[in-house]
């Protein structure tokens, strides 16, 4: 019984605080005005990413491998008489895989697969600044035995410094907009309460339609490709302190 006594003193206790604290809230609530700002910058392209792979099959993982290899040589050399350096390109994937023969439709109940053959995939990322070199790149990985060319995007080399250019502008949009209401109300502006970057997104590269094995190799001349713009944007929302305008302000 005593328990029970306590527990009950305790929950007033607790109502009565809870109680006071909304009270102070109320007392504490002052007019406030929010706005939101946004940007949206469109930089020119000054970076290429492409990736170039070679995918070989064979009944032997050492016959495949070479074979990779091989033809996975053949085009780095070819990217290397184009104009890239060892800097501006590098590994992204390289793997060995079994292949596996397919489950029959009525396969008994004891039925396992078998390795018939194996698969070596072997891929490059390309990064570059040297953005007319797009379309004889393609070609000169396609025609020295690449056969899986994907991937291919215009990109920014330093996303952060437009990113922070776009937050910049976001924000100087969403002080305007609060100085124009505030103006127009007939409201002063005492200070800022809060400050919110919602959005800032690093661009993103521009998508190029991916090429399938032996489509550059149709064309007498390389695959014309156009860099484009690139889009950053960013929203900001900015909450002010407000009060009635005085005669004298």
């Amino acid at each position: 019984m005593k328990t029970s006594i306590i527990g009950l003193f305790v929950s007033v206790c607790m109502l009565q605080l809870v109680t006071m604290a909304t009270a102070d809230e109320v007392d504490a609530v002052v007019p406030v005005l929010t706005v939101r700002g946004d940007a949206q910058l469109d930089k020119p392209a000054d970076e290429l990413r492409i990736r170039v792979g070679v995918v070989t099959e064979s009944d032997e993982a050492t016959i495949a491998l070479q074979e990779n290899s091989r033809r996975m040589n053949d085009v780095i050399d070819a990217l290397k008489k184009t104009g890239l350096t060892d800097k501006e390109y590098q590994t992204s994937q390289f793997q060995i895989q079994p292949m596996y023969t397919r489950r029959p439709r009525q396969a008994p109940v004891d039925w396992k697969p078998k390795i018939v053959g194996y698969r070596v995939s072997n891929s490059l990322n390309v990064k570059t600044k040297k953005l007319e070199l797009a379309g004889e790149l393609i070609q000169a990985a396609n025609e020295a035995g690449a056969n899986s060319i994907d991937s291919i995007s215009f990109g920014l080399a330093d996303p952060r410094t437009h990113r922070a250019e776009a937050i910049r502008a976001a924000t100087a949009n969403a002080l305007t907009d609060a100085r124009t209401l505030a103006d127009a109300a007939g409201l002063r502006l005492v200070r800022v309460l809060s400050i919110t970057l919602d959005q800032a997104a690093a661009p993103r590269p521009i998508p190029i339609q991916r090429m399938s094995a032996g489509m550059a190799m149709a064309e007498a001349a390389p695959p014309p490709i156009q860099p484009g713009d690139v889009t950053v944007y960013a929203n900001v929302t900015v909450v002010y302190e407000i009060a009635e305008r005085n005669d004298a302000d």
